[in-house]
Formats: structure tokens, C-alpha cells, sequence
């Protein structure tokens, strides 16, 4: 029997718990409080708004304490919270922040797991742990002895006394150092320098990339050293190679001679090496590495099994509490509350398997194996202490105490079961048993959540700006008329919310706005549009057939020249592009090869063929060190496919004694393209129809009268049918290329264009162009339909079709749907691009 009766719920708890007795009381008052939560986040959430309504009545913020069963789950999402609502915690077991020297080391080590992967590099140099050195290389490791640093289990924790007096400011950092304040001095030049140099992995890979890249920059620096602008920055990037050379390859040699399997001591004296070569901040993984060594004789230890194990000790840094707990809310582990009270107490995380935790036996010692064995837990022990952990955290309240729990599991998209320890709360306060939806509707009275929708349903109580801002647009949402003008004052304060939600109005007008892309520009953006006139600067055929597909990413593509951006990592199978692009690098050096032969046109095809062999052979491993695939296999069937391909096209092309190959990769107004015809100019062309252009005309045939014929050859499907012109501006090719043949040889008769299909896939299907009337007037007519449109700055995102968006690369930037959206505008302003379209 009980010495006293209690005279409150939060008495007859702390006094009742597990224990038996089934005489009905007065019903639960408000000083035990059970609520739920959509999830383990907003159950924060809803803790931090509590202990400010605590504090509001008048209860101060160290009188209160938030009690954990599962403190790694539950510690990172408090700390959110109580600094979004601007709480002052004490977190007694300390906080997780993530640790950049750590991610850094990490990253190191998964190159070297990845063959020295260039893209886990990156990452490394991306974090900004590049340590300070003389030159440009990374330091020499220390002996051994000074590499030495006591484990974190060694060091006691002191809370910080005064703040340390600022340090005098330094000498300025040199700017064209390889490193200023631990980050590279220009990270994005080398990672785009990875990306040029294909560099995939591979220590022998590495040397011989950077060394053909830095003789591709030196050749192109000797070809352009007129060009003083662009001389100076080919030499700027040549300066950003040596330095990524000097200092990436010593680390890779480090890297690469990691020991494949050895024991901790094998292990421990090469990384401490290695932590204080590319690190600028080494402590806290010298400190975990000492902390290892007194496992050195186990082993063999793999590559692999080391990451693990350093992986989440390394991920985050434990940063212990500082300073004193007196203002701040007392946020611990349940064991740590005893012998301390509190005026107000949250228990977070009463669910299935968080408290209580689940009790299993141990798979290796069974209970009934235990129980001979002095001193064993067993599962009856550790139901006990899960029992206790609840009494200490019930116990440790003197006015309120708040259990709560998460309804749902956002993780698995699964609801979670309240846990049997709040049915025995209420049971204890009143006496009876509730069943478990008795108890979820206790909790939803208590506290009236929604799942979508993160903010209280009365604005007062919000925690931060956000949620105030959410609070007031349900009530504009649930009741526009009488809520009009509720929201208006976010247009205020916040610019950004206010240009984005006026953007995204004006894209749903039936209008033609700003918002649709580059229409209705301001008076300078639209001078300085003019310098894009088709006339005025230089185009190719593939940038105008951009403007048919859609003329905003014409103006993505090719005056804001945006492109995805790059990884250097290694591939699984060749795309359709790179497959053309080697088909032409092959046709390019064979049509070379038989031209300086003097075999051309063909008539030893056997011959010919043999050499085709030859060739693709080579150009296929010079494309196989660019690509590094990943299957061999898949590989050798590409280049099998690739022969079969070329065999049939050499094969028709002896067969057409009308037409001789004359010129291969005739380029004009390219001059860094390396591969091209030795007649090739170095200018644009100017065609009289208004279009500068640049370009390479894959091959030029010449008829025995003399007459000239532009080919462009193309690797996939023919979806050009027989009479096309310039297709809509879908196929610009034939017609361009054999207006620029006039103009780059004048003296002779241009008969036309045509596209070539040369590959199975399209069925070496041929599209001749003529140049005639028809072709110069739709040229004609696309030169001035651009002009008109850079003139007048209307170049909307208006998509030829649905599927045009599919396949774009600047699907991001417009959002979905862009061509349903765009049918309802006027089409009157987009006639003159209908025209386009529709000419064949």
C-alpha cells in the first residue's frame, strides 16, 4: 500500500508506475500531457513550442528538461529546433556537427578504393582541407613520433572560460598561390582541367592525361600567339595545370601505395602519414587513428574495412557542451537526469522499438546460458532497466511532463504503434487500461497536427518566420475572400518570394511576359542583343536549328552558352553521340590516309578496307584511353558494330563513281579544331543570305566536270524525308554548308547538299539538298526570321513539340509542361516562327 494518496495525475503517475492496481481515479489532468507528432522532426518541433509557452507562463528555461531514450535520433532534429525557435539548450552528451577534415580524408580514401577515381578527388578538393605549403606540392610528412596525438578518450572536455583574445591580423595571403585559406585557388578551373583531360584514374592514367593536356595547351598557345587575349588565358590554365600536376600526382603516390590488406599497425603508421600531407586540420583524425592502436596486431584489415570503420567517426565531429547549463534548456540522455528535478519535463520518442527499445536475447549467449553466469544481463534485466529509464524520467518532474511520439515513419512511409508505456501512463493516472485508439485520440485532442502542412494552425505560436508565414497562407487557402490581402506583406519582405511568385503568375497569363523566356528585354539588355544578330557574330548550323526547336534555348545554348555540367567518371556503354562522334574521327583519317595515297576515288576496295581495319583499330584505342569504359566487352561489341557500319559505307562509295571524296573536316571559323582539312579557314563565312557561319563540313565531293557537293554525315535513325529543304529549321546542314562552299571556293559550281545516313540504323539512306532558288530563299527567310527575333528581343521558350522537351538539356531552368503552357498564349507573335516550322 501507498504511504500517501497523490492528489495529482503527475503524483499518481510517478508513483503508480508498474505498479498493480486497478482502482479507478480522477481522470488525466494537465499537468501529464500525451500528444503526437506527423513525425520524429515535427515532434521537435512541437517540444520547442511548448517550452516557449512554458516559458511565456513564467517557468525559466533551465528549469526544464527534454529527456532521451534514443539520442542519436532524436539529437540533431532538437537541435534544429530549438534554433529555429530560438531556445537556449544545453546539450549535456554534447552535439554532431559534420567534420570537413574528416569528409576530406574519407574522400581521399575512397579514390584510392576507386582506382584513384578522378571524381573522388574532386570531392576531396571540394571540402577546402587543402593544407598551406612552401610550394605548390603538398607537405612532407613528419617523423613518426610527431604525428602522434592523444585520443579524444584521453581528453577531458572543459567548458570554455572567456572567449580567446582575437588574434593580430596576419600578412595578406598570396593570391596566386595553389591554396589561400585552405581552399584551392581556383577549384572550378581544376575540376574542369579533370574534365579536359579525361582523367577517370589510374596513377599511370593521370601522368599521361595531364601530360597530353599540357601539350594540347602548349600547341594551341603556339597557334594562337597573335591572339594576345586568348594567349593569355590558354596561359593562365597551362599555370592552374602544373600546379593541379604538382600537387595531386605526390598524393596519388601516396594513395596508390596503400597496403591492399594489413594489420591495424600496418595501417595506422601510412595514414597518419597521409592525414598530415592533405589535410590542413590532421588533429581529429590523428586523434581517432591513436585511439586504434591498441588493436595494431589484429588483422589482416582490408582497404574496405577500414573505411568502415573510420566512415562514421570521421563523418561527424562530437563537439562537447560548452559553457554552463543555468538559462538553457537541460536536453540529455534519461540516465543522465538523476538527481536533478525539473519543473517541466518532454519525453520525446514513446513509440515501438524507441522507448521502450527492444529487448532481444543475445544470439551468441542465450539467457538460459546466462543465468549460471554471475553478473550476465539477461532480457529480464533489461526490461527492468527500460522500466526504470521511464520511472527516472516521470520522476525528474515536479509540476508538468509531456510524453509524446511520432505518427509516422517518414523514413519507410509507414505509421508508427504509440508504445505500451503510454497506455501504462494513463493506467497508472486513472486507474483503467485504455486500448490504443483510446490513447491516439488522446493525442490528437492534445495536439492537432497535419502531416503536410509544418506550421501550428494559429500564426502566434509559430516558431520562427517560416512557420508564421505557412500558418497565415492556410487561412488565405482555406478561405480566400475573407483572408484577401493576409499574406501581402511576404511581397515585402522578401524580394526574391516576391520576383518568383510574379514570375510564375505572369507564365500562366495568356500573354506573352518577361516571364516566358527573353521577351519584352530592358533598353540596354536589348542593345546588346543586337551583337548576336545572325550577321554580326558567328553561328553553326546545330545553334540556328536551335531556334526552330525552341528559341529560348537558342538563346541558353548559344548566347548564354549554358551546358549540363561534366563528371570525370568512366563509363558503362557508349552513347549515340560519342558513337557519331567516332564514326567521323575515323572517315576523317581514313578519307586522310587514302587522299595523301593518291587511292582516291576507290578502286581496290579489298585494299581500302583492309586499311579500315587499321584505323578504326587505332582511333578506337585512343578513344577507349579517353572514355575509360568499364565493360570491356560492351566495348569491343561497339567497335564491332562501328566496322560493320564503315565497311558498308566504303563499299557504296566505290560504287558511286559520279562523286570523289575531295576535302574531309573542311572547317571555317574554327580554328582550335585539330582535326580538320589543311584548306580550312581560319574565319566564319559571311553568307549573302545574312548569316555568319562557322562550321565543318564532313566531306566535299567534287563531280569530274568539277562541281562541288557538301556531305553531312550523320550515325542514327533518317527521319529526313526525300524533298526536305531546310526541314522546318530542323535540318539546316545541306543547304548552309553548300552556300559556304560557294563562298570558300567561288571559282567552281556548287550543285548542292545532302544528308548522308551512313550507318545500318538509317538504312545509308542519302537526302540531297539542291542549291537552287528554293534553298537560298529559305535561308533567306530563316536568317531574317532570327535577325527579326534578336531584334525585337521575343525569343520565348515556345518548344517545336512535346517531345522537344524531353530531350532538351535546359529542362530544369523552364520546369514541366512548358509546351502545354505556351499553346494557350498568342500565336500571332509567334507567326513568323510557325512559317519557319512549317517550310520544307
Amino acid at each position: 500500500p501507498l504511504a500517501e494518496p497523490a492528489t495529482t495525475s503527475l503524483a499518481r503517475v510517478q508513483q503508480r508506475l508498474f505498479v498493480e492496481g486497478t482502482d479507478a481515479m480522477a481522470p488525466l489532468g494537465d499537468d501529464v500531457l500525451l500528444l503526437s507528432a506527423p513525425g520524429e522532426s515535427r515532434e521537435c518541433v512541437e517540444i520547442a513550442r511548448l517550452v516557449r509557452r512554458e516559458a511565456e507562463s513564467g517557468i525559466p528555461f533551465d528549469r526544464m528538461a527534454v529527456l532521451l531514450r534514443a539520442p542519436g535520433q532524436y539529437r540533431p532534429l532538437l537541435e534544429e529546433a530549438f534554433a529555429r525557435a530560438g531556445i537556449p539548450a544545453h546539450f549535456a552528451s554534447g552535439t554532431q556537427q559534420p567534420n570537413p577534415a574528416g569528409r576530406a580524408f574519407l574522400a581521399l580514401l575512397a579514390c584510392a578504393a576507386d582506382g584513384l577515381s578522378a571524381r573522388r578527388f574532386a570531392e576531396y578538393l571540394s571540402l577546402g582541407e587543402v593544407p598551406q605549403a612552401v610550394s605548390g606540392a603538398p607537405p612532407d610528412a613528419p617523423p613518426s613520433g610527431d604525428r602522434w596525438v592523444p585520443p579524444d578518450s584521453e581528453l577531458t572536455a572543459r567548458p570554455a572560460a572567456e572567449p580567446a583574445p582575437a588574434a593580430e591580423p596576419g600578412p595578406p595571403e598570396d593570391l596566386d598561390a595553389p591554396v589561400v585559406a585552405g581552399a584551392l585557388r581556383a577549384p572550378w578551373r581544376w575540376e574542369q582541367l579533370l574534365i579536359d583531360a579525361a582523367v577517370i584514374g589510374g596513377r599511370e592514367r593521370w601522368k599521361r592525361r595531364l601530360d597530353g593536356l599540357e601539350a594540347q595547351l602548349r600547341t594551341t598557345i603556339a597557334a594562337f600567339a597573335e591572339d594576345e587575349a586568348r594567349a593569355q588565358r590558354l596561359e593562365r590554365e597551362l599555370a592552374d595545370l602544373a600546379a593541379l600536376r604538382e600537387f595531386a600526382l605526390p598524393l596519388l603516390d601516396a594513395l596508390a601505395a596503400l597496403p591492399s590488406s594489413a594489420t591495424w599497425a600496418g595501417w595506422i603508421d601510412p595514414l597518419t602519414a597521409l592525414a598530415t600531407r592533405a589535410l590542413r586540420e590532421p588533429a581529429r583524425v590523428l586523434s581517432l587513428l591513436a585511439e586504434l592502436a591498441p588493436m595494431g596486431p589484429v588483422g589482416p584489415v582490408s582497404l574496405g574495412e577500414v573505411r568502415v570503420v573510420l566512415g562514421r567517426r570521421l563523418s561527424e565531429l562530437s563537439v562537447p557542451p560548452s559553457g554552463k547549463r543555468h538559462g538553457k534548456v537541460f536536453i540529455a540522455p534519461v540516465a543522465a537526469v538523476r538527481g536533478l528535478s525539473f519543473d517541466s519535463v518532454f519525453v520525446p520518442g514513446l513509440a515501438e522499438k524507441l522507448f521502450p527499445q527492444k529487448v532481444t536475447e543475445d544470439p551468441l549467449l542465450r539467457d538460459s546460458e546466462r543465468l549460471p553466469l554471475a553478473e550476465l544481463e539477461t532480457s529480464e534485466g533489461r526490461i527492468a532497466g527500460e522500466r526504470l529509464a521511464l520511472r527516472l524520467a516521470v520522476g525528474a518532474a515536479r509540476g508538468k511532463v509531456v510524453l509524446s511520439w511520432p505518427r509516422i515513419d517518414l523514413s519507410q512511409g509507414r505509421a508508427r504503434v504509440p508504445s505500451f508505456y503510454g497506455l501504462e501512463i494513463v493506467r497508472a493516472a486513472e486507474g483503467t487500461l485504455p486500448g490504443f485508439a483510446d490513447l491516439a485520440r488522446r493525442a490528437e485532442r492534445a495536439l492537432r497536427t497535419r502531416a503536410g502542412w509544418p506550421a501550428p494552425r494559429d500564426a502566434a505560436d509559430a516558431i520562427d518566420d517560416a512557420e508564421y508565414d505557412l500558418a497565415l497562407l492556410a487561412l488565405a487557402l482555406q478561405d480566400p475572400k475573407a483572408s484577401k490581402g493576409t499574406a501581402a506583406y511576404l511581397l515585402a519582405v522578401n524580394p526574391h518570394l516576391s520576383r518568383a511568385l510574379r514570375s510564375r503568375a505572369r507564365r500562366g497569363l495568356r500573354r506573352w511576359t518577361p516571364a516566358d523566356g527573353l521577351v519584352q528585354p530592358e533598353a540596354a539588355a536589348l542593345e546588346a542583343m543586337q551583337a548576336h544578330q545572325p550577321s554580326r557574330r558567328s553561328y553553326s548550323p546545330t545553334a540556328l536549328q536551335n531556334y526552330a526547336a525552341c528559341p529560348y534555348k537558342f538563346v541558353l545554348q548559344a548566347i548564354h552558352r549554358l551546358a549540363p555540367r561534366e563528371i570525370p567518371e568512366g563509363i558503362d556503354e557508349i552513347d549515340p553521340l560519342s558513337r557519331g562522334s567516332l564514326i567521323h574521327e575515323v572517315q576523317y583519317e581514313l578519307l586522310r590516309e587514302l587522299s595523301e595515297a593518291g587511292e582516291l576515288p576507290i578502286r581496290d576496295l579489298s585494299a581500302v578496307q583492309q586499311r579500315l581495319e587499321a584505323v578504326v583499330d587505332r582511333v578506337a584505342r585512343r578513344w577507349e584511353d579517353d572514355l575509360a569504359p568499364a565493360i570491356d566487352r560492351v566495348w569491343k561489341d561497339c567497335i564491332a558494330g562501328v566496322k560493320i557500319d564503315l565497311r558498308e559505307w566504303l563499299r557504296r562509295m566505290s560504287e558511286e563513281p559520279g562523286w570523289a571524296p575531295w576535302r574531309f573536316e573542311l572547317s571555317f571559323g574554327l580554328p582550335e579544331m585539330s582535326q580538320r582539312d589543311p584548306h580550312s579557314a581560319r574565319e566564319p563565312v559571311l553568307l549573302d543570305e545574312g548569316i555568319r557561319l562557322r562550321g565543318s563540313i564532313d566531306l566535299v565531293e567534287r563531280a569530274p566536270d568539277g562541281a562541288l557537293r557538301a556531305t553531312d554525315h550523320k550515325t542514327g535513325k533518317a527521319w529526313a524525308q526525300k524533298g526536305t529543304v531546310i526541314g522546318g529549321g530542323a535540318t539546316l546542314q545541306p543547304a548552309l554548308y553548300a552556300l559556304a562552299l560557294e563562298k570558300l571556293f567561288p571559282e567552281a559550281r556548287v550543285e548542292g547538299g545532302r544528308l548522308y545516313y551512313c550507318t545500318y540504323g538509317g538504312d545509308f539512306t542519302s537526302v540531297p539538298v539542291a542549291l537552287d532558288a528554293a534553298a537560298r530563299g529559305s535561308v533567306q527567310q530563316l536568317a531574317k526570321t532570327i535577325g527579326d527575333a534578336v531584334a525585337q528581343g521575343f525569343l520565348p521558350a515556345a518548344p517545336r513539340d512535346e517531345r522537344e522537351c524531353g530531350r532538351c538539356d535546359y529542362l530544369t531552368v523552364c520546369g514541366p509542361s512548358e509546351w502545354a503552357r505556351t499553346r494557350r498564349k498568342p500565336a500571332d507573335a509567334l507567326a513568323p516562327l510557325a512559317q519557319l516550322r512549317g517550310m520544307p
